[in-house]
């Protein structure tokens, strides 16, 4: 991890993904050995927990194998089953072998390949300024509830820390539970932090790609 990114110690990590870290509500007192998890790819939850199956398969829950985990004492790596973005993932679920079945065996759905449904990503996406997208998915919670929006991705619309304010993210969308802003003008990491901290239920955050996230 550290040589692809450029991030040698715990100090470099801190400074490129403060951010995040703050979004994710992860304690502070576990950043350390998420940096060193991270660092040595550490994929140890199977020594604390398992995945097991129940209502004959419909369902899935996470048990317990270990003696004993204290609350704020550990933190896992989870690998991805699938990383996508969202205007590809019904591409991709169209076309990847297998992908389907494996996404509903995971998910505990039965996989429809013979649904008639048409994609839903928007690809008009690419054409609209940062407030366009907004606004269309404001009305959008205006319409059918606040919790109708919870993924939202505003990529390479030249959004830079002013404008990340004014958009006024937080008060339009306050059940977000992922957030893209890749490819923008983030320059003011602690402006960030301020936005990215009134989400209550964030739970993904891409900031790929922006100044903020250079080093020296």
């Amino acid at each position: 991890m550290s040589a692809a990114a450029g991030i040698r110690s715990y100090e470099d990590f801190v400074e490129v993904h403060g951010v995040l870290l703050v979004a994710s509500g992860l304690p502070q007192s576990l950043h350390q050995k998420l940096f060193h998890k991270l660092t040595a790819e550490a994929f140890d939850g199977g020594n604390f927990f398992q995945v097991e199956p129940v209502e004959d398969g419909r369902q899935r829950r996470l048990v317990l194998t270990a003696d004993s985990l204290g609350k704020d004492s550990d933190v896992f790596l989870v690998d991805h089953a699938w990383t996508f973005r969202l205007a590809d993932a019904y591409k991709q679920l169209q076309e990847v072998p297998g992908l389907v079945e494996r996404m509903a065996s995971l998910m505990c759905v039965d996989a429809d390949l013979n649904s008639d449904a048409e994609e839903t990503g928007d690809e008009d996406d690419a054409k609209l300024s940062a407030v366009e997208i907004v606004e269309r998915e404001f009305c959008k919670v205006k319409e059918e509830g606040i919790h109708s929006v919870r993924w939202l991705e505003l990529e390479d619309v030249e959004i830079d820390d002013a404008m990340l304010v004014s958009l006024d993210l937080p008060s339009k969308f306050p059940h977000l539970i992922a957030l893209s802003l890749r490819g923008n003008k983030l320059n003011n990491s602690e402006t960030v932090i301020k936005v990215v901290a009134q989400f209550k239920s964030l739970r993904a955050l891409w900031l790929n790609y922006n100044p903020m996230l250079k080093i020296g």
